[in-house]
């Protein structure tokens, strides 16, 4: 019996570990380096001069300034 609770808990310690890594997988926001105010996704381009987004945003960009 002590084994099969010792098991249930290594069980539910695994998925919990398993889901807070996937939730930390958070998309990351790129900004242009001439136009820092211009944020997207990676790959995509400025859409004030055409270069692409390269720079990573390190904090949470305001609503305001979104790449439309």
């Amino acid at each position: 019996m002590k084994n099969l609770i010792i098991v249930a808990l290594i069980l539910m310690m695994g998925s919990c570990n398993s889901a807070k890594t996937e939730s930390s997988k958070v998309a990351q926001s790129y900004s242009c380096s001439m136009h820092p105010e211009i944020i997207g996704k990676e790959g995509e381009k400025c859409s004030d001069c055409g270069m692409d987004l390269t720079e990573p945003v390190t904090q949470n960009p305001d609503s305001t300034t979104l790449k439309k």
